[in-house]
């Protein structure tokens, strides 16, 4: 039914364009031929054949011509009309998969009530985040009191925030008289899962493995996600061996986790971006959460610190974009809250409680995010496609993966740009068709891409502001050219209309 309704819609608007058009040229040349002649190579105004009654008749006919003008228009303005009421349709019924967005950690223990003095101060805070867009976090110091994890978990669950219990690594019997309590809570379902352990090392899978079973076993039944978050690629191999694909496998046949999970942060002082290697890197994690039947959730960068700095609006958007067009169904930031004064961290809420710029970022960058809907959550990731940038970024991602990275996807037959921009689109299969994540790989300026594409399409535009456009493009329209922004990407659903 949505099919009929947007054909239709498309085939009435180009209608209307086309008449107006036509419309426009005739008017046009009727003015150049009547009012103008032209005698031995001079253009001169010839006027004195023309009768008053004729002129009267010119008038009625122009006054006529300018009402048909008038009326296309019109309908061209009821037609923008009709497409925005069809699109407004669409956006209510489309359900909202609420994509994972957290964050580490939770904030600083001088902040709860006992510390400051103020009954419902790290309630304040909390909601203070959830504002922000972010809906779940990690723990960081509760697993060093016996009350602080019912604290957070109470002022999370009151906040809408669900919370993932960080063990450190702590001995099983230690974390699961703290887990059990908070199982046994009021704010239970606010816990979303258990987080054993933080970049363990290939040394200590083994020992990792053994508490990851012992934590499962202590739950008794309760169905509930435990794993732990991986190392990047760029950690040294004295941490994990010689090949990052093994460290990445052995983790996950040792540890049976629900999701995977690594860190990566690609802005530094001085050496600009590893932007390339990072997709390198999710190119990594994708494949063996696929093979392995799991999610793959990551770490976004809003931190700066020793060796990283803190990045712009537009580098944040483009890690969000990068991950989410390459298959992440959950990401984090790093850092959210500074634990203590002077730390060395940016974040978006420091050790005193106040929001930062950072705070800012975030918030705008999840609001954008979320008005897409997660529609591209229903989509499973197959392969890459990337424009304008056959150097690095071409290099560090063939050499990690023999089929990820491709020229041309189905019907999709490549993708062009203009201004030497760079592009990476994510080819996705749904039920209903394919979808393209679009993504500006340039965080200093705007870019094009022109997706090229050999059949008949239908074609919803999800971005910042969310379903953006609506139509249908075939051969005889060209490609389907999407502009964007610094660091901008869009989800295009697309289905065959032949």
């Amino acid at each position: 039914m949505k099919a009929k309704i947007i054909l239709t819609f498309i085939l009435v608007l180009s209608l209307a364009i086309f008449c107006s058009c036509n419309k426009t040229g005739d008017l046009e040349s009727e003015s150049n031929s009547e009012a103008f002649s032209v005698e031995g190579g001079e253009t001169t105004l010839d006027i004195t054949d023309i009768s008053s009654d004729e002129v009267e008749s010119e008038q009625i006919s122009s006054e006529a011509d300018t009402d048909e003008a008038e009326s296309e228009s019109e309908k061209i303005s009821e037609a923008q009309k009709d497409k925005q009421e069809i699109m407004k349709e669409i956006y209510d019924s489309t359900k909202n998969n609420q994509l994972p967005i957290g964050g580490w950690s939770t904030p600083a223990s001088a902040l709860r009530d006992g510390y400051t003095g103020v009954e419902g101060s790290y309630d304040k805070i909390f909601k203070m985040i959830a504002a922000s867009g972010i809906n779940y976090m990690i723990t960081l110091e509760e697993w060093s009191s016996g009350y602080w994890p019912l604290e957070t978990l109470s002022s999370a669950s009151k906040a809408g925030i669900r919370i993932y219990y960080n063990c450190v690594g702590m001995e099983a019997p230690y974390s699961l008289e703290k887990i059990n309590k908070m199982l046994e809570s009021e704010y239970r379902d606010a816990l979303a899962g258990i987080y054993v352990k933080d970049e363990p090392l290939l040394s200590e899978l083994d020992e990792l493995a053994a508490l990851t079973n012992d934590i499962r076993a202590g739950l008794d039944g309760v169905n509930i996600p435990v794993f732990s978050n991986l190392l990047p690629t760029y950690a040294n191999s004295g941490m994990i061996g010689d090949d990052y694909r093994t460290y990445v496998r052995e983790y996950i046949e040792k540890t049976n986790p629900d999701i995977l999970m690594f860190d990566y942060y690609p802005y530094h002082i001085g050496t600009g971006d590893s932007i390339a290697k990072m997709m390198a890197n999710i190119a990594i994690g994708i494949e063996e959460a696929k093979a392995a039947g799991i999610p793959l959730y990551t770490f976004i960068q809003s931190s700066g610190s020793s060796g990283m700095r803190e990045p712009t609006y537009e580098e944040l958007k483009l890690d969000m974009h990068i991950n989410l067009a390459m298959g992440v169904k959950g990401v984090a930031y790093f850092l959210c809250c500074e634990h203590y004064d002077n730390w060395g961290y940016t974040t978006m809420i420091d050790y005193e409680g106040n929001k930062t710029t950072m705070y800012n970022k975030i918030a705008k960058l999840n609001s954008e995010i979320n008005a897409m809907k997660g529609v591209y959550l229903d989509y499973e990731f197959k392969n890459i496609i990337i424009s304008g940038y056959y150097n690095e970024g071409y290099t560090a991602l063939d050499s990690v993966s023999d089929s990820i990275l491709v020229d041309e996807f189905e019907y999709l037959r490549g993708i062009t740009t203009t201004n030497t921009g760079k592009i990476a689109t994510g080819c996705f299969e749904g039920e209903d068709g394919l979808g393209f994540y679009v993504v500006n790989l340039d965080y200093k300026k705007n870019g094009v891409a022109n997706l090229v594409l050999e059949t008949d399409v239908e074609y919803e535009i999800w971005g910042k502001d969310g379903l953006m456009d609506i139509g249908v493009i075939d051969d005889e329209h060209g490609p389907l050219t999407i502009s964007l922004s610094k660091g901008e990407g869009v989800f295009i659903k697309t289905k065959q209309t032949r």
